[in-house]
């Protein structure tokens, strides 16, 4: 009787099947780490967006609440406490600012606090997270001139963004130009703060596969930008306070809009009434009340309008 043939594997047929598991587990091991560097990648792209909306609104609500006081003592510009002025220049423009603003955080329970309060932002570099952007608030508004802008050490400060590649602030003043450096102490009183600020902000993010030549494992993330117009004219003091007077008041020898609309050139108030006043209520009811509304107020408040005006106006020729 001829014996049955012996069942099993050679040792080549083990071989050749150990080889084409190695095969398949090392390319299926590169896909699941491949997978989990695009996740890991977009999660850092994710988190690097959300954190630059959330920088870009904190600044933007700090900057429509910027409030300016005009000086009306006649000392050195400098001096002054009150100041809209940045500080630094790199490639979009202005690095720090210092201003006031009227947007006091509801955590301010300070002794004596304000809800005009001094703000800051400013870039500083950290050993662990890179450069830093940092917000800076006081607890009232400034008393004296400062001769630098805080530090990260200072109370007050918080971080607001990490791993900044790139911040810079851009002014955009009376005539429509922008500017990469502000300074209300050398800008006339009723401009000294710019019509709108450009916010540009750039995070890094992890560096996504063979996007490093350098073999950096972070990148620069795309670049994030927000215009903030300020809607607050500089408050002359001064003016205010003759408005307060008994004899400031329309028909106690008050020059009227009404006064300026008669000098002759009055295309300026029909233009402003038939635009609605490009939006502004508060405008259209002063100038439609022109018996009654100073021109004073209306130098004051907006001195755009006021410079379409002729120029008998401004010196109150009736």
């Amino acid at each position: 009787m001829r014996a049955s043939p012996r069942s099993g594997f050679t040792l080549i047929e083990i071989l050749g099947a150990f080889f084409i598991m190695t095969v398949i587990l090392t390319l299926v091991t590169g896909i699941f780490v491949d997978n989990g560097r695009q996740r890991a990648a977009a999660l850092s792209l994710m988190k690097e967006s959300l954190s630059a909306a959330g920088t870009l609104d904190q600044i933007a609500d700090d900057l429509e609440g910027a409030i300016f006081l005009t000086d009306s003592s006649g000392g050195r510009p400098d001096d002054y406490a009150w100041r809209f002025q940045s500080d630094g220049s790199g490639e979009s423009g202005a690095r720090a600012l210092r201003f006031v603003s009227q947007n006091a955080p509801m955590t301010n329970r300070a002794e004596h606090s304000s809800s005009w309060v001094e703000m800051a932002y400013f870039l500083e570099e950290d050993e662990t997270d890179g450069l830093v952007l940092w917000r800076w608030v006081s607890a009232r508004p400034p008393i004296e001139a400062h001769a630098r802008l805080p530090a990260a050490g200072d109370e007050g400060t918080m971080r607001m963004a990490i791993g900044v590649h790139d911040f810079g602030l851009r002014f955009m003043d009376a005539s429509g130009g922008w500017l990469d450096d502000w300074d209300s102490a050398f800008q006339p009183p009723m401009n000294a703060l710019p019509i709108a600020v450009e916010i540009n902000l750039t995070l890094t993010r992890e560096a996504r596969r063979g996007e490093s030549k350098d073999g950096e494992l972070t990148v620069p993330g795309p670049g994030h930008q927000r215009i903030v117009r300020i809607r607050m004219h500089p408050i002359d003091v001064a003016a205010l306070i003759e408005l307060g007077q008994p004899d400031g008041g329309a028909g106690d020898g008050c020059f009227t809009v009404e006064d300026c609309i008669s000098q002759g050139d009055n295309d300026w108030y029909y233009d402003q009434l038939d635009q609605n006043c490009s939006g502004d209520a508060d405008l259209c009811e002063a100038l439609s009340d022109s018996g009654n509304t100073c021109w004073r107020e209306i130098q004051s408040g907006y001195p755009a309008v006021a410079d379409k005006a002729p120029a008998s106006c401004s010196q109150g020729q009736p």
